[in-house]
């Protein structure tokens, strides 16, 4: 609440307190009474923030990993980079990181950067701004679910156009992860696997979107 404007909180049919604990806040709370997952509960709150005029929307998951400290870099990046969809990079401290995630993470950056025509630091990062220009009806309803719609809308800002910018930012782990994430290693990997193939094989593998994914230059 100290960096932005406004703050809205997504409670998706949660039974831990959530909306008790935040009564009498200058927040806006967005109560479901039954869970929807990530993804969808994501897009629709970007609907209706976007919709409501805002020219741009920060995103935080819930487990404390991201620090709110972190916001007005993403802010001042924006201004650097009007209209850009803003991407957290955990590259700082990457060492500190579970080594199953930071592998899944090398992969995702190559896998999901061949998918968007272009090189990425951080693919699944959470904490990220997007800007008042993002095509959000573009991603399918059929990818708004679970932890798909984050990596779906990627894809299809890049395809419509949308320049992608990073803030370095360091990752909370010991100590700020109040709860177990809810994403399944293999089910959501594999949805989110199969999200990206059925893209690559609609424009033929698109193999200048690899070799862009891994850093070397393109000559037309």
């Amino acid at each position: 609440m100290a960096h932005a404007d406004q703050v809205w909180v997504v409670d998706d049919g949660s039974t831990d307190g959530t909306a008790a604990a935040l009564q009498g806040l200058a927040l806006r709370l967005i109560r479901h009474a039954e869970n929807a997952g990530k993804g969808q509960r994501l897009a629709d709150a970007l609907d209706e923030a976007l919709a409501s005029g805002a020219w741009g929307v920060i995103t935080l998951d819930a487990d404390g990993q991201h620090d709110p400290a972190d916001i007005p870099a993403f802010r001042a990046r924006a201004l650097e980079a009007p209209g850009a969809l803003i991407l957290g990079d955990r590259s700082i401290g990457r060492e500190a990181m579970p080594r199953v995630r930071a592998i899944a993470i090398a992969f995702g950056n190559i896998f999901i950067g061949w998918a968007c025509g272009q090189r990425l630091r951080d693919a699944q990062c959470g904490m990220r701004l997007y800007p008042a220009g993002f095509v959000h009806a573009a991603v399918p309803a059929r990818l708004r679910h679970g932890f798909v719609f984050e990596t779906a809308a990627l894809i299809h800002g890049a395809e419509a156009g949308l320049r992608f910018a990073t803030v370095p930012i360091r990752a909370r782990y010991a100590g700020f992860q109040h709860r177990p994430s809810h994403f399944r290693p293999v089910a959501d990997f594999a949805l989110i696997f199969l999200a990206v193939t059925e893209h690559l094989l609609s424009r033929h593998l698109a193999l200048r979107g690899l070799l862009r994914s891994l850093g070397l230059r393109i000559w037309n």
